[in-house]
């Protein structure tokens, strides 16, 4: 009757029980990462469930893997950015079309996303270190350290 880690009823179709399971898996590492103190080395920003689902929709919009979707969490808490650039799209471009919706945090969120999804589904291969210096090329290294962090953390 149990056929998935989480022991998921087979009743529900395997589709929605891998997006049941990441969602899942989401909230935990949210929950877990909301349970730790801050010390200044880790990040205190954890994902609302609201910023959890528009970048699930996002990804499955896109087609990405399960790896890719972690990536895409990932940048979303190591960027951490303000209205219009949450996701870090373009933020030394205040008219770059990323950053049309300033004034609507979700949908700001979504397009950002999408620009960000759309760059994970071009360059990202599985070596995240040549992804990190293009998302983030003045400071490559530190990204990909905490993206690679973040990626352990989310969604596994």
């Amino acid at each position: 009757m149990f056929t998935t880690p989480l022991f998921l009823p087979e009743r529900i179709p395997p589709m929605s029980r891998t997006l049941l399971t990441t969602v899942l898996l989401c909230v935990v590492a949210a929950a877990c990462a909301a349970a730790e103190p801050s010390d200044g080395s880790a990040r205190a920003s954890v994902l609302s469930a609201r910023e959890a689902g528009i970048l699930l929709g996002v990804g499955r919009e896109y087609g990405l893997s399960e790896d890719a979707l972690r990536l895409l969490l990932a940048i979303r808490i190591v960027e951490n950015g303000g209205p219009g650039i949450e996701m870090g799209v373009a933020p030394d471009y205040p008219d770059h079309p990323a950053r049309r919706y300033e004034g609507d945090f979700h949908s700001s969120l979504r397009v950002q996303a999408r620009w960000a999804a759309g760059t994970i589904k071009k360059h990202y291969t599985g070596d995240l270190r040549a992804f990190a210096k293009r998302y983030c090329p003045p400071n490559w290294e530190r990204w990909c350290e905490m993206a690679r962090h973040w990626m352990g953390r989310t969604c596994s």
